[in-house]
């Protein structure tokens, strides 16, 4: 099996191409980036935001108010900002200076002063303490399964007791032949440089990569962290089949 380095892959997509990175839609490229486009970036943002905290509100904590939380996988920050206008301090993280860099153009852009952006690793380096909300979306996909299962583990930890987290995983294509598509880009040689030249990009233009996930693996993990609330619900990325856990932490007892 082929293997590249994603964090070195996320930095070149940050750096040319950064919203059509975050969401893979012609409109957010940047030969299309236009104002309207990037407004209505942002507006996905605090759409999702505003929906994230109805089923929380609905299914996990009625009380829901966050005052310290992170989002791991920031991007350009579509949703740290959103975040950031309800919460007192958002952690936004990322592997891609060129990614944090845009996010914290645009949170200065909303006048923000509350957002921390940190380049991480797959120990969570230059994270202190905890939170109490942790948030990761279409993120986990791009990271190879497992070094993403470690790093779901790791978010566990910084979670506080009583803690709200969402976070979404890819476990299956809808269509078959995606994954024989997948399987021959990771397998056989230059299959996807072939890809690459058929779609009119560089030959050595790096592959997202789209990993589906095994969903006991991560069941087990919530487990044993101490997670006794789970609110799942099924998403579907073009053709990308996926799920959101909306989860908390137990409570401290007294």
């Amino acid at each position: 099996m082929f293997t590249s380095n994603t964090d070195k892959d996320w930095e070149r997509f940050g750096k040319e191409d950064p919203y059509y990175g975050v969401l893979t839609d012609e409109r957010y490229r940047r030969t299309n980036l236009s104002q309207e486009n990037k407004s209505a970036f942002f507006a996905s943002g605090e759409q999702y935001v505003m929906n994230l905290w109805q089923t929380v509100k609905s299914h996990i904590s009625d009380d829901f108010a966050p005052r310290r939380a992170l989002d791991f996988g920031c991007g350009v920050g579509r949703l740290v900002i959103p975040f950031a206008k309800r919460i007192d301090e958002v952690t936004g993280v990322d592997v891609s200076d060129s990614m944090l860099s845009e996010a914290r153009h645009n949170c200065e852009g909303h006048g923000l002063d509350n957002v921390i952006l940190i380049k991480t690793d797959d120990q969570l380096s230059g994270l202190s303490g905890q939170y109490d909300f942790v948030h990761s979306l279409i993120v986990f996909q791009h990271i190879p399964v497992a070094r993403g299962v470690k790093i779901f583990e790791r978010l566990l930890r910084v979670m506080a007791k009583g803690a709200v987290g969402v976070m979404q995983f890819t476990y299956g294509k809808e269509r078959p032949e995606k994954a024989w598509a997948r399987f021959a880009k990771n397998h056989i040689p230059f299959a996807a440089n072939v890809a690459n030249l058929v779609r009119g990009r560089p030959f050595a233009y790096p592959d997202m990569q789209m990993n589906s996930y095994d969903l006991n693996l991560l069941l087990a993990s919530l487990q044993r962290a101490g997670i006794r609330q789970l609110h799942v619900e099924f998403t579907n990325h073009g053709g990308e089949l996926g799920v959101i856990l909306y989860l908390r932490k137990q409570k401290l007892t007294k």
